[in-house]
Parts: C-alpha cells; sequence; structure tokens
C-alpha cells in the first residue's frame, strides 16, 4: 500500500486525524479517496422530480433520473407509490427510516448532509458519524448549508464527508445551493457529481431568466472539465458517457 492509500484508508478509523490536517491537505486526501474508487471522473445528470400530487413531473420530460423528495413523500402516496410511478432516487436528509425504507424499495438514496459556518471539526464529524451508520442504504450525500454558503468553510466540509464517509459511494455538490464556482471548487475536495436542473438549451440570464438557476451540459461539462476532471454525463441505464470538448 502507497503512502498516499495508507494515510486515507486510516483516516475512516483516526477520526482525530482529520482535525489535524489543514483544508489542502484534507482535499488532497478527499480527492485521492474519490480517485481510487471512481477514477479522475465527474458527473452530472439531468433529473425530473415527481410532484407532492404524484401527479406529474417537474424537469425535463426525457431526464435521466426522476426523483422524489422525502419532504413529498406523504402527499405522493408513500414510498410505494413513487416507486411505481418511476422514481429512481430519494432525495432526503430528515427521517433515516425513510432512507432504509427506500433503499428496501430498491430506490438510490441521495441525503442531504446540513451544516453551518462556524462549526468546528469535532462538531461536524458527530453527525456524520451517525450518518455513516446508515450507509449502507446511501447512494450519496450532498452537504446542504443552513445559510450563505462561505467558499473555504464549504469546501473543508465536503473534504470532511469524503474521508468521514468512505462507504458512501457519491458526494454531490448543489449547483443552485452553492452557486456554479463553488460547486466547481467541491470537485478539488472530494466531490464527484454536479447536482441541479440541467437542461438542453436556456435563454439568457437577461430580465425574468436573470436568477434561473439551471445549466445546460456544456456548462456542466465545463465546470467539471474545468475542475481537472473528464466530464461525464450520467444516463438512465446508469452508464457514463464522456462529454466532448
Amino acid at each position: 500500500m502507497s503512502t498516499e492509500r495508507h494515510a486515507v484508508a486510516t483516516l475512516e478509523t483516526a477520526p482525530d486525524a482529520l482535525e489535524a490536517l489543514d483544508l489542502f491537505a484534507l482535499g488532497r486526501q478527499a480527492s485521492a479517496l474519490r480517485d481510487d474508487r471512481l477514477g479522475r471522473r465527474g458527473s452530472f445528470v439531468r433529473t425530473k422530480q415527481l410532484l407532492a400530487s404524484g401527479a406529474g413531473w417537474r424537469g425535463p420530460r426525457d431526464a435521466a433520473e426522476p426523483t422524489v423528495e422525502e419532504t413529498d413523500l406523504p402527499a405522493a402516496g408513500g414510498i410505494a407509490a413513487a416507486r411505481a410511478a418511476g422514481v429512481a432516487l430519494l432525495v432526503g436528509g430528515q427521517d433515516p427510516a425513510n432512507a432504509r425504507a427506500a433503499a428496501a424499495a430498491g430506490l438510490r438514496v441521495l441525503w442531504r448532509v446540513p451544516f453551518r459556518l462556524g462549526e468546528t471539526d469535532a462538531e461536524r464529524l458527530a453527525p456524520l458519524a451517525t450518518v455513516a451508520d446508515g450507509a449502507a442504504d446511501l447512494w450519496g450525500v450532498m452537504p446542504a448549508p443552513l445559510g450563505e454558503p462561505y467558499g473555504l468553510d464549504t469546501l473543508r466540509f465536503f473534504a470532511l464527508c469524503r474521508l468521514a464517509l468512505p462507504r458512501v459511494p457519491h458526494l454531490l455538490a448543489d449547483a443552485t445551493t452553492l452557486g456554479p464556482r463553488l460547486a466547481q471548487m467541491a470537485f478539488g475536495f472530494g466531490a464527484d457529481e454536479l447536482y441541479g436542473p440541467i437542461v438542453a438549451e436556456r435563454a439568457l440570464r437577461l430580465g425574468a431568466n436573470a436568477n434561473n438557476p439551471a445549466l445546460t451540459r456544456k456548462e456542466a461539462a465545463t465546470l467539471i472539465r474545468g475542475a481537472g476532471l473528464t466530464a461525464c454525463e450520467r444516463l438512465a441505464d446508469g452508464a457514463f458517457e464522456e462529454v466532448a470538448p
């Protein structure tokens, strides 16, 4: 085992080692762990969200990833009804029982992990340990800032998530919450997928469209490529297709 791999592997059983690393050492460790598991690949996927009524979708009709928000489950009829409607991914973060039930029903589970500016590493690692206990049910985690996200603080939390949750395959950066540039920087701290509305085309961000958070495929791929990774689109069958420059 190489020195780098040994250092990364021991972090799972020595949480104190995480607190001892500076931001950029954490970033190198987190990226190494990501690369070891997934390769030098960053991805995005087009999603559509099941409406709370369960009677329709928000997003592109041909989206590869049909999702449901945990908060919409009761109105949509529960996990079984969402699964029957075609949902493949539960986006949650409130009740671990929902994560377990969704995973048992064959859904992937993306878990939002909240954090707040000013927390210490120790204050963050304690709830991450709780998330780690349910890691077998999780396909991915997504840092969710409580309040405005601040750059260096947010990037440190991304690295902590990757290193403290080595059994969770994916770490997603929400471009809508973080903004495109901070989401891009998160790929240098362990993230592997960009989350947010991805569209084929989008009008210029002018007038009423000025705050449109949607990214085009080209914009998403450019952000990932700018982070030094191979840009890929995740398809409906789970395969990854490289996006040409």
